[in-house]
């Protein structure tokens, strides 16, 4: 029931942080907003408030804001109607949607940082069979202090400073108090990377013990880390959609749907409101990106179609607008289609059948 509850709330977040964009913007240069919709279908609230019908439906799986004169046809030339701006004013109300979006991911990501990010500690949990860690003789419980004579600080480095080296290692390692160290070579394992591509990886065959450190940062700092993380989420998600693009990666591996939202809030709620603000960060990033594609539906789009007028001198004729648009609900409804059948076969099992609490660490 939890879960359902936070499913609905981050929806609405990322929906009303996308209409509020566009609403702010509208009204910041003088078009007259008629009406703010969160989520579609039948009407549970309504509110008017200056001059604006405010609306709460029972679909919450979007939401629109609807200007005066959103439409050539509809547009009747007067001042606060949204095509009687000029195409650089539209076009910035249109952007302002994204933008709310990933700024609302840097509120998020920054946050996080402030309440503090939990990091894997670099102890060894286990020491697999056969791999080179055991032949150097490292240890359970051993912490290591640094790959290379570069410092780690968490897992994560570690593994990444690994990744980085070739033929062999040298890991200073605290054991029991005493430091050790130690050169190990480095053996090749088939594992995942952050995008879902197996490929060959440098590994010394050691496992995590799965406990965490809290690092928190202070108001001014934590600015600083919410940047980064935003950087990084970005490139991640950038990158994902362009190897998706080149079938790098299948696309049934690399999109998801309303239900693997909800399989990921439901995994995000029982590990606690960090993990819950990441998902929520991620999705917003996901989503200014999305939306910035040019298809026609999209506000990369209209941008589209905006930018166009603005080389041209004119817009682009409604006939050739027209076709465009249908085609672009095509090709989202194909995907909606694609994306829905694909979740139920990733995230059915998951959500609809017996839970699994087992957590598996990752081979390093």
């Amino acid at each position: 029931m939890l879960s359902t509850i936070i499913f609905f709330v981050i929806l609405g977040i990322l929906i009303t942080a996308h209409e509020f964009g566009h609403f702010l913007a509208a009204k910041l240069n003088g078009v007259r907003v008629e009406r703010f919709s969160l989520g579609f279908g039948p009407v549970i609230l309504k509110r008017n408030w200056g001059g604006t019908e405010f609306m709460l439906c029972v679909f919450p799986l979007g939401g629109y804001v609807k200007m005066a004169g959103d439409s050539r046809n509809a547009c009747q030339g007067l001042a606060d109607e949204f095509y009687s701006k000029a195409v650089g004013i539209r076009m910035r109300i249109i952007f302002a949607g994204p933008l709310f979006n990933y700024l609302m991911a840097f509120i998020l990501l920054w946050s996080i940082a402030i309440i503090g990010f939990p990091y894997p500690e670099p102890i060894v949990g286990n020491v697999k069979e056969g791999y080179p860690a055991q032949a150097a003789g490292i240890m359970t419980g051993d912490r290591i202090l640094e790959v290379n004579g570069r410092k780690v600080d968490s897992w994560i480095d570690m593994t990444q400073y690994i990744r980085e080296s070739k033929d062999k290692v040298e890991l200073k390692i605290d054991r029991d108090g005493t430091i050790i160290s130690l050169p190990v070579l480095l053996g090749q394992a088939t594992l995942g990377d952050e995008l879902g591509r197996k490929k060959n990886m440098p590994v010394i065959g050691i496992e995590t013990t799965g406990k965490v450190k809290v690092v928190k940062y202070n108001f001014f700092m934590g600015f600083v880390k919410g940047a980064t993380y935003l950087f990084y989420q970005t490139s991640l998600t950038i990158l994902g959609f362009g190897y998706m693009i080149l079938g790098k990666i299948p696309a049934k591996d690399a999109v998801v749907g309303p239900l693997g939202i909800y399989s990921f809030t439901d995994q995000a709620v029982r590990a606690g409101i960090v993990a819950i603000l990441w998902l929520m960060a991620t999705l917003n990033v996901s989503l200014a990106i999305v939306n910035l594609f040019p298809l026609p539906v999209l506000d990369g789009g209209h941008l589209f179609f905006s930018l166009c007028e603005k080389i041209r001198k004119k817009p682009v004729s409604e006939r050739i607008e027209d076709i465009l648009t249908k085609a672009g609900l095509a090709v989202i409804g194909l995907l909606f289609i694609f994306v829905f059948y694909n979740d139920i076969l990733k995230f059915g099992p998951k959500i609809w059948g017996p839970k699994n609490e087992t957590v598996s660490s990752d081979n390093k």
